[in-house]
């Protein structure tokens, strides 16, 4: 059985755990931040472009599959913004307040025959309450976290699968208004009538 010291050692190491598996989770939302930049320049570049489907049934395919893609690319930032904020992380007090509140205990427990046990038992109470409890809350932020991440990744991805379906009648299935391309715009046909001479 573990006695509260040993406890409260291996909480002190969940806690730091904690720390580093946060800094680990925030270097990953790296890769989903460039898929989400990457996938709307690809839906404003096909949406934007002159030539678009005009033929069925590239015309609805492309459609149904560039809105879908679009929906998901938005529930994916979604979850994407909920990994990255909305969350607080519990962090140890300075070393200057555990210091003023260690003095505190001094002056507090000054008159007590036992007064050195009893300010050393209520410090490490103190910390055993900080790693267990900031352990804890920093372990559940951490956790959803990484399942916003999940959740984001693979909105992304499916997004990223609709936005290339969508590239297929884009490029293949392309039409354009004759003359647009090269900023030339059709007039009516003038008519002359035949002159004569005298």
């Amino acid at each position: 059985m573990m006695d509260k010291v040993q406890r409260s050692s291996f909480y002190e190491k969940l806690y730091f755990y904690e720390l580093e598996r946060r800094e680990k989770i925030s270097a990953r939302l790296a890769i989903p931040f460039g898929v989400i930049v990457a996938t709307i320049g690809l839906l404003s570049f096909m949406l934007n472009a002159a030539e678009k489907p005009g033929a069925e049934p590239f015309r609805s395919l492309f459609w149904l599959l560039l809105a879908s893609a679009a929906v998901a690319l938005a529930v994916g930032a979604w979850f994407f913004r909920k990994a990255w904020f909305g969350h607080t992380d519990k962090l140890l007090p300075t070393a200057g307040h555990l210091e003023a509140y260690y003095r505190e205990l001094q002056e507090t427990y000054k008159s007590y025959e036992n007064a050195d046990q009893l300010v050393k038992e209520a410090f490490n109470d103190a910390l055993f309450n900080y790693f267990t409890e900031y352990s804890s809350e920093n372990a559940i932020s951490n956790d959803a976290r990484s399942y916003n991440i999940y959740r984001a990744t693979a909105s992304l991805t499916v997004a990223v699968f609709l936005a290339f379906l969508a590239a297929v009648p884009f490029f293949f299935g392309a039409s354009q208004v004759p003359g647009a391309k090269h900023g030339v715009t059709q007039s009516p046909s003038a008519t002359t009538s035949p002159t004569t001479r005298p």
